[in-house]
């Protein structure tokens, strides 16, 4: 081999070795600049990401929420009542009454029994008419258990017996000559009971669904 070949090859190799001595440090130089520690080089912290809200541009519309059909009655509670026991109290049947609005309504028992064993209803810190109406407390309470329909029919009979005859809590049908009147109208509802001093209660609910226009208003069976 001449010395020509030989340079050629020579210089080849150390060509090659400055250019790939070259490219790394290029590479070093980029990933962790001119420093000997490199900090790309540290463990990967995980960290639980902060959450943030991105802000809402000017340009930016938020959808409108979905409409909610709302078509309950505003209705007092004891005219609620009255509807219910001068349409014959029925017990799964809707009754007909007309609303605060005298919008022509229709309503069930399942409007009415809430009126008998929720608390806070008739007024703010009220008991609950099951509170003392019960069937644990028949004695105390002149056999009046208002904790379900078969339970108030029942009761019916239970009044009748402890007062006297032709006593009748629906009152056959006559609101003012009913007892549920008698007790939730005439006498006044307290934490404690009812009292003839306190004022007759005058509570505003939702309560029934609104008979569209056009549609028969419902007749309970007799």
């Amino acid at each position: 081999m001449n010395d020509d070949a030989r340079k050629l090859i020579y210089g080849t190799i150390v060509a090659f070795l400055v250019l790939i001595t070259a490219w790394i440090g290029f590479v070093y130089v980029s990933a962790c600049g001119f420093t000997l520690t490199c900090p790309q080089g540290a463990p990967l912290v995980v960290r639980t990401p902060i959450p943030t809200l991105i802000p809402v541009g000017h340009a930016q519309v938020q959808p409108e929420a979905a409409a909610v059909e709302f078509n309950k009655c505003k209705v007092d509670a004891t005219d609620l009542i009255g509807a219910w026991i001068s349409a014959g109290h029925p017990e799964t049947e809707p009754f007909p009454f007309t609303d605060l609005n005298a919008q022509n309504c229709a309503g069930t028992f399942a409007d009415i029994q809430p009126l008998f064993v929720e608390n806070s209803l008739w007024f703010p810190g009220s008991l609950g008419c099951t509170s003392c109406h019960n069937a644990e407390l028949t004695d105390r309470s002149a056999g009046l258990d208002l904790s379900s329909y078969e339970a108030v029919s029942l009761g019916t009979r239970r009044v009748a017996e402890a007062t006297s005859p032709g006593t009748d809590i629906f009152g056959g049908g006559d609101l003012e000559k009913s007892l549920l009147y008698q007790i939730v109208v005439k006498q006044g509802l307290t934490a404690q009971g009812h009292s003839p001093d306190a004022e007759p209660p005058q509570t505003i609910l939702y309560a029934g669904q609104v008979v569209a226009e056009g549609e028969p208003t419902p007749t309970p069976t007799p």
